[in-house]
């Protein structure tokens, strides 16, 4: 029965701002055919503003880190409500075609703007996904950076007077706890840069525990739709050890032959004669 009232739930979100529902993280796709066609699915997730009043669509190939974000293909093309394929779950798709020669293999994540008339943008991310087989340049960043989860959302809206902004600032959202943000999707809190030091003498709990509501009637729309965990905010350092490895046992007179501590002689055994 809860599993009902989630579900129905979800289609009776009102329309408004795009979550991104495929591709999902790790999926491949591969440009041995000359072309890489990435096929982007989206649906409504509650927050402002409504899909209605996006003009249009434009999509780029990303790739870096969170706080490095590189879009190394950025077709010009506004992509409007027109060229969508919606189904009658209202999710929206849009197949998103590069030319394997545009880079080379790697990790990368779809960076989606849209547009609204007068008002501004909003800019969501793809899970990072795998594209194989590209004949382009490549990096060494590309071939060797890799992470989990895709940037998170940035809007700039501006409704009425007020302009409404919503930029997950990472450095912000780390310290603050989960149960006090508010937007649709939130930020798992992780680890701290660590002190040099230990000062504490007992344990505290740094976040509170977490807490789920049953409704006994359906919802029109959700107070929350995902949750993103952030990779490390800090950085871990190491060094070369440069001391002198130590004297191995026999030459430092540690070694000692075993033969000193025996209480017993040993005998020779003949098995043939060796009764069960």
């Amino acid at each position: 029965m809860l599993l009902l009232a989630i579900l129905l739930s979800l289609f009776a979100l009102i329309r408004a701002d795009v979550n991104i529902v495929e591709p999902g993280p790790g999926d491949t796709f591969s440009g041995a055919d000359g072309t890489v066609s990435i096929n982007l699915k989206w649906v409504d997730n509650g927050a402002y503003p409504p899909l209605d009043k996006v003009a249009y669509y434009l999509f780029s190939l990303c790739y870096g880190p969170n706080t490095k974000i590189q879009c190394v293909y950025k077709p010009d093309t506004k992509i409007t409500p027109d060229d969508l394929d919606k189904d009658d779950a209202g999710t929206y798709s849009y197949k998103f075609d590069i030319q394997s020669s545009v880079v080379g293999s790697g990790q990368f994540y779809v960076q989606v703007f849209a547009w609204v008339d007068g008002q501004g943008y909003t800019l969501h991310y793809t899970p990072r996904i795998e594209l194989t087989n590209m004949g382009g340049p490549t990096t060494f960043e590309l071939l060797t950076y890799t992470d989990t989860i895709q940037p998170v959302p940035q809007t700039s809206i501006r409704t009425g007077t007020d302009t409404n902004t919503q930029s997950f600032d990472a450095s912000s959202v780390y310290s603050l706890p989960y149960t006090e943000q508010t937007l649709k999707t939130r930020v798992a809190p992780i680890q701290q840069q660590p002190g040099t030091k230990v000062t504490a003498t007992t344990w505290s709990r740094r976040y509170p525990t977490s807490a789920v509501t049953f409704y006994s009637t359906f919802r029109s729309s959700l107070d929350q739709l995902s949750t993103l965990t952030p990779a490390w905010n800090y950085t871990v350092s190491s060094a070369v050890n440069y001391a002198t490895p130590a004297a191995m046992p026999s030459d430092n007179g540690g070694w000692y032959n075993p033969i000193k501590r025996q209480s017993l002689s040993t005998r020779k055994l003949n098995v043939r004669y060796l009764s069960s």
